[in-house]
């Protein structure tokens, strides 16, 4: 099967890649620039140079290999985590995932992509009792970034999901944590821990759904189906 992937070289962009070449995929990695593409032939993907902003960029990207399945992991978040960092890639990072998504779409249509699966959130749902499952609501009424990132994805599935001119999928992975991602014990979570910034809520009880980063990648694979 022919598959697109934009977002290839992000913390789930790299892992998806190697799953999808050991599953046999023919897969084509969206970057930005020729420097970026080195690690992705090195993995067995193909590169195809677009900017996610750029419509007709990307409409060209996939007009080229005409793919089965386009995989959105389209983020622009920053390596290295803290609270500053984050709130500094707020907006291109919202402007990077809605306008993607919006130009993958309308790429999709023009290609007749068979399926396109979207990056989408499983860690934010509405807080209660028991643990949550997909029927919850999205955290909307959450603190202001909490709640900002939730209307991101919620507009990103309602963009996406419902359409008849291709099969749609939206992805609500946990939070990522493994190689590659700021939760291990080398990266910058684990040093924060360990440096004692990393404060407990309340009594600590609160419970969040994570997912390591290769299960998510083989999960996504699954997914293509």
């Amino acid at each position: 099967m022919k598959v697109f992937v934009a977002g290839a070289t992000g913390a789930i962009g790299r892992p998806l890649i190697k799953s999808l070449t050991l599953a046999g995929h023919t897969t084509f990695g969206m970057v930005r620039s020729q420097s970026a593409s080195a690690s992705l032939s090195a993995s067995g993907a193909e590169p195809v140079i677009a900017d996610a902003l750029d419509a007709p960029s990307v409409s060209a990207a996939v007009a080229k290999v005409r793919p089965d399945v386009i995989i959105n992991e389209l983020t622009s978040l920053p390596r290295h985590y803290t609270p500053t960092g984050m709130k500094a890639a707020a907006e291109r990072d919202a402007r990077v995932r809605l306008e993607g998504n919006k130009n993958l779409i309308a790429a999709a249509q023009q290609t007749r992509v068979r399926r396109l699966l979207v990056q989408s959130t499983g860690f934010w749902y509405a807080p209660g009792e028991q643990l949550a499952d997909e029927s919850e609501r999205f955290a909307y009424d959450a603190s202001p970034a909490v709640a900002a990132g939730v209307q991101r994805y919620a507009e990103l599935e309602a963009m996406t999901l419902g359409r008849t001119d291709f099969e749609a999928v939206a992805l609500r992975y946990g939070f990522f944590y493994g190689p590659g991602t700021w939760y291990m014990p080398d990266g910058d979570m684990g040093e924060q821990v360990r440096q004692q910034q990393v404060p407990i809520i309340g009594y600590g009880q609160g419970v969040w759904s994570w997912v390591h980063i290769d299960d998510a990648a083989d999960a996504t694979v699954r997914d293509l189906d």
